[in-house]
């Protein structure tokens, strides 16, 4: 069921290179051990790193005029993130979004120059590199017709069953430890709406809330629903 298009995936040339030019000392970085709730860059600043996340899962998402926010993009063990360098429009390079750890996060911050500089001499990294950004464009792209295909509530039990995928919960419980309005972000839609969904799959016995977090109760019971809001011709699965 792809009603949501959220986690990016690693592109294994890449991780392993930059894995290699980390074990071997080969390029400039600084290593970090954050947690959650914890800014890598943040919109309009200049961005003088690509991070390379060895552990932990990290949000990428756009400010609105209103103060909401939304996601654009979880990025997890073995993926980069941080390309401001790569523009060459300007003298500077801000950022247009922001990243933030979502939970406790060991990531190398790599030297943006001297990655660009060994892309350059590395043709075979540098494919890998244009496959990684452009599966992250493609899932954008799917990613805003989800929104006008599925309805919130298929987008919403979409999002819980691949959560708990990312936070390695494999049995009910499970506590999903985002708020209502920490969800609705992730969607980006308002509050109300996630905790219209909440209440209907409630009432099947599927999750229920606590404090600050979400339990899925039934994982059964909520891919079933999951896939009964599918349309029966499969045109949006």
């Amino acid at each position: 069921m792809e009603a949501i298009s959220l986690f990016v995936k690693p592109h294994p040339v890449l991780r392993d290179a930059v894995e290699e030019l980390i074990r071997t000392d080969s390029i400039g970085y600084k290593h970090v051990n954050l947690p959650a709730g914890q800014f890598l860059f943040r919109e309009g600043e200049l961005a003088r790193h690509t991070y390379y996340i060895r552990k932990g899962l990290v949000r990428l998402y756009s400010d609105s005029v209103g103060g909401t926010s939304k996601t654009v993009f979880f990025h997890k063990a073995g993926s980069l993130i941080g390309f401001q360098r790569f523009q060459r429009l300007s003298e500077n390079w801000p950022s247009i979004l922001n990243a933030r750890t979502t939970t406790t996060c060991d990531i190398f911050a790599i030297d943006a120059d001297a990655f660009a500089e060994h892309l350059r001499h590395h043709g075979d990294v540098c494919y890998a590199m244009s496959e990684y950004l452009f599966e992250q464009l493609a899932m954008e792209v799917r990613e805003s017709v989800n929104t006008v295909t599925f309805s919130i509530l298929q987008r919403f039990t979409a999002l819980l069953l691949q959560l708990p995928q990312e936070f390695n919960l494999v049995d009910a419980p499970a506590i999903v430890p985002f708020t209502n309005a920490e969800l609705a972000e992730m969607l980006g839609v308002h509050p109300n709406s996630i905790t219209n969904s909440v209440m209907t799959l409630r009432n099947a016995g599927c999750v229920d809330r606590q404090r600050n977090c979400l339990v899925i109760l039934d994982f059964d019971k909520l891919r079933t629903i999951a896939e009964s809001l599918l349309p029966e011709n499969g045109d949006a699965s």
